[in-house]
């Protein structure tokens, strides 16, 4: 027996801290303690004595702590903790188990576990920056690595051996947003977490004392010792930053991109830096600079991911579905990047919980809004301007936010040197509006709403308008530290409305919408460390108004055309585990299964078996009535990875993705266009499926701040959506007679080095990629190319990308993007031939030639303003060059008859440099959001 004599109380009590704060740690099992006999009213002392010899266990305490104290113990044999729970006086004593099985007596009293705060700051003479030395003094006072106390449970809990868990709710100090990727790693056990979408940070822990390092993009670190008694919940608020050294270089265990096989995310601050056309930050096209994702040219909407086609990516923009990513025809982006808070991009491993496309997950977060005091920033560029904010509306608990982005573009437009576009107009405008409410630790609300509108008339012949809404509202409650469930409700709606009269013989109006109402529920489960466990229903129900063409003008000779309304229900069941296996592995696995259900009321004509589906081979039709099913799809959606850690910093990565998808796109030109309709799979249209797997290396180089990774996959499509030579979805109803469907193979190599840290960063990409379409039914009409394989549109072998950001000080910057890639495939005029004396063209197989390479270099120049650390508000210049070099680019190629000779041109959208500056401000300092 090990007796502590001091007489001094001073010494007791440090002497306990002490032990507390150094001794615990992560408790090791004392195994059962065996005894020789019964101990009937026997002195404490005694008792420990024998305890000692015949176990390994050691005890510490002082002798007048359990003077005069008996115990009693008929059984043959205890657990420690059970014992000494059993022989303790309750209201007297504590104890403490040592992970090296020793074992500490003191008083039950209250512990102080946490020191008082204060706070020391130094008003430098000089409130400006000009250099590092100045912003020493600008945070001379703050101290960046203050440790703080977090107390986890209940003191007094019984120990027990079994991890407990932790879960823990990170914030902006400032906004009082919670915050999104922020790490905690503990060191004693090497493992770490990240918070989720939700600011969320789980980790499993056994009781005792632990040294942990919370750490966020933009914010100082904290130190903290966590005393995690029972499992339990923390708030932490972490104070921004400003960095006054010339490097910070964190390293940490887990990846930094990449945590998903095929998934890529970018940094709203990222956003910031890159070149921008007309001054315009974008996420679609910095979305463009990743590997695996291209546009087919020049200012095109939609893009096209691992060789699929632009219809194949869902685009979500806090849990709604936008069905026209783009403003202006694909010049910028719908989403608003000023209030962009996190935007990740999933084209491998797609969570189970997300379907119905074959290529690519967009998921856009905004922020929640400012929960302490209000806030406001916007920018000005010479085509539009957007304003952004917030308030508190309960602080620290509820917030509103506001934005809105408006062009002015006209002004560009009307010095053009092409007389049809000098009298012309284009504009566009979109606002969002949020709430984000705390109701509890456990509970919180978030309402958002979406809304957004083009208009644009060329030379007063055509003219276009169309707009994307969505409301969505998502209500979240945990109901402990193991599960938490997530309801939504979702609507979205994109309409266009088209008067088309470049011909007025064929002059026409045409009005089209696409409904989307969506009910989805999920569970996300954490039996124990090694599960983490997700499932779910969700159901959406699309209705399609075609509407019908109408002639325009009194010269037009067009019939009235009604295309018709659809209706389908899809819906799905979903289940997913992401497996720890010892500290190297780690597997995924889930299922997903989907349902579709297209619904009447609508006529289904029948064709004569074994002829071509034309109007005119047309044999008999089924009517369903309205909500009648007229036809039934399903399928299983299968999810697999698997991660395994080769070393400390390398990572092999291997997935199989299954997706199914019922809706396309009508288009028949090479971009995304606004009169390109959403159709529904139906009666003879069967839905798109594909597989895919990849294998990818990721490895980590923490001194020099460099991350590197390479994979390659395979995807096999079916029932892929190509269109017959002269397709027309504007003369006909019926879509089976202008379509066939066929297979498409796609497959490529990815590699990407970036580098976060230092003065100079960015990233470098290279894609080689190949999609490949098969078309080839039994009966001639049946085939495309004669049955023979050929490149699909948006076939790009090489795309190679650069990104390079150098900041010289604090307020000055440079960036600059270099973009090449292969010209997309074309069909041309190869010759031309007479028949009775009329001459036709001839055409060469489809897709067998290509446009020329796509060559540009950007360039940018970021100035701040001042860094005074009390001021109103902070702003920056951005200077860009868009197209430095002046290349011109070749979006397209066409044809011209002229003197009986065909002539080929070249078209180009932008050929010259764009110079644009723009102003960007934000209420406060430079640190202030």
């Amino acid at each position: 027996m090990r007796a502590i004599n001091t007489s001094n109380k001073m010494k007791n009590h440090l002497l306990l801290l002490l032990l507390f704060r150094v001794l615990v740690s992560v408790a090791q099992p004392s195994g059962v303690l065996q005894f020789n006999r019964n101990y009937e009213n026997y002195p404490l002392s005694s008792f420990i004595d024998e305890i000692e010899k015949n176990n390994e266990v050691h005890f510490y305490f002082r002798p007048e702590l359990i003077e005069g104290l008996k115990v009693t113990v008929l059984d043959e044999s205890l657990d420690l903790a059970a014992l000494l729970e059993k022989i303790l006086p309750a209201s007297k004593i504590n104890y403490f188990i040592s992970n090296s099985g020793n074992v500490y007596f003191f008083d039950k009293r209250e512990m102080i576990t946490k020191l008082p705060v204060y706070e020391t700051i130094k008003v430098a003479k000089d409130d400006t920056e000009s250099g590092n030395a100045e912003v020493s003094k600008y945070l001379e006072g703050r101290d960046a690595n203050a440790k703080i106390t977090l107390v986890i449970g209940e003191p007094g809990t019984s120990f027990t051996y079994k991890k407990v868990k932790v879960v823990g709710i990170l914030k902006d100090a400032e906004t009082g947003e919670t915050l999104v990727g922020a790490t905690l790693f503990i060191k004693e056990s090497g493992r770490g977490a990240a918070s989720d979408a939700n600011g969320h940070i789980t980790i499993n822990l056994r009781q005792g004392t632990y040294s942990g390092v919370f750490q966020s993009l933009g914010m100082h670190e904290v130190k903290a010792t966590i005393i995690v008694y029972s499992a339990g919940n923390f708030e932490l608020e972490m104070n921004r930053q400003s960095q006054s050294i010339d490097e910070v270089l964190v390293t940490q265990t887990t990846e930094r991109r990449g945590s998903n096989s095929g998934m890529e995310s970018v940094n709203f601050l990222t956003m910031k830096e890159i070149p921008a056309l007309l001054g315009e930050k974008d996420v679609m096209r910095i979305a463009q600079m990743l590997p695996g994702i291209v546009s087919v040219g020049e200012a095109s909407g939609g893009i096209n991911v691992r060789g699929g086609n632009a219809d194949q990516n869902l685009f979500y923009v806090n849990n709604i579905p936008v069905y026209n990513s783009s403003h202006l025809f694909g010049f910028f982006s719908s989403i608003n990047s000023n209030v962009v808070d996190k935007f990740a991009v999933y084209k491998g491993q797609v969570p189970v919980s997300y379907g119905g496309r074959l290529s690519s997950v967009f998921e856009v977060e905004t922020r929640n809004g400012n929960k302490n005091k209000f806030f406001t920033e916007g920018a000005v560029s010479p085509i539009s301007a957007n304003i952004v904010l917030e308030t508190p509306i309960i602080k620290e608990k509820a917030s509103l936010s506001l934005s809105t982005r408006s062009t002015y573009s006209n002004w560009i437009l009307g010095r053009m040197k092409d007389p049809e576009l000098r009298n012309s107009q284009a504009s566009f405008y979109d606002v969002s509006l949020g709430l984000d409410y705390s109701i509890s630790d456990r509970d919180n609300l978030n309402v958002f709403g979406y809304y957004s509108n083009d208009y644009f008339s060329l030379n007063q012949l055509t003219d276009y308008s169309y707009g994307n809404s969505g409301a969505s509202l998502n209500y979240t409650h945990r109901f402990n530290n193991k599960v938490k469930t997530s309801a939504y409700l979702i609507n979205s709606n994109y309409r266009f409305g088209t008067i088309e009269q470049n011909v007025p013989v064929e002059a026409y109006q045409h009005d089209y919408s696409i409904t989307h109402y969506e009910i989805k529920a999920d569970v996300n489960w954490q039996p124990n460390e090694t599960h983490d466990i997700i499932f779910g229903v969700n159901s959406i129900l699309y209705q399609l108004t075609r509407g019908t063409i109408y002639p325009y003008g009194t010269e037009s000779l067009l019939k009235e055309v009604p295309l018709g309304k659809e209706t389908g229900v899809e819906s799905a069941l979903f289940l997913g585990d992401n497996i720890s296996i010892g500290s190297r592995l780690k597997v995924y696995a889930g299922l997903r299964y989907s349902f579709y259900t297209g619904l009447g009321p609508k006529t289904v004509y029948l064709y004569n078996e074994g002829s071509e589906k034309v109007s005119q081979n047309i044999v008999d039709s089924i009517a369903f009535n309205s909500n009648e099913s007229m036809v039934n799809y399903q399928g299983p959606e299968a999810r697999a990875g698997l991660d395994f850690k080769t070393s400390i910093n390398g990572t092999v990565k291997l997935t199989f993705t299954q997706m199914r998808q019922y809706l396309f796109m009508l288009s028949n030109t090479i971009a995304i266009a606004p009169t390109d309709q959403w159709k529904l799979s139906d009666y003879h249209i069967k839905p798109q499926s594909s597989i895919q797997y990849s294998v990818g290396y990721y490895h980590d180089f923490p001194m020099s701040g460099f991350l590197a990774s390479a994979e390659v996959y395979r995807k096999q499509a079916n029932n892929i959506v190509e269109y017959k030579d002269g397709a027309d979805f504007l003369s006909t109803p019926n879509v089976e007679t202008n379509i066939l469907q066929g297979q498409q193979q796609s497959y490529g190599a990815e590699f990407m080095l970036s580098k976060e840290a230092g003065h100079l960063n960015g990233w470098i990409t290279y894609t080689y990629s190949r999609s490949v379409i098969t078309v080839d039914g039994e009966k001639e009409w049946e085939q495309i190319n004669l049955g023979h394989s050929y490149a699909s549109n948006y076939d790009k072998p090489h795309v190679m990308n650069l990104v390079l950001n150098y900041k010289f000080t604090r307020r000055f910057s440079l960036s600059s993007n270099v973009v090449y890639s292969s010209g997309r495939p074309i069909t041309l005029p190869v010759g031309y031939y007479y028949i009775e004396g009329n001459p036709y063209i001839d055409y060469s197989a489809r897709n067998e030639y290509r446009i020329p390479d796509y060559f540009r270099m950007d360039f940018s120049v970021k100035m701040e303003g001042n860094l005074k650390r009390r001021k109103a508000m902070h702003s920056y210049w951005m200077f860009s060059v868009y197209n430095a070099t002046g290349r011109n680019n070749a979006n397209s190629v066409f044809f011209k008859s002229e003197e009986e000779i065909v002539r080929g041109y070249k078209y180009s959208i932008i050929g010259v440099p764009i110079y644009t500056i723009s102003w960007n401000w934000k209420l406060g300092n430079y640190e202030n959001k």
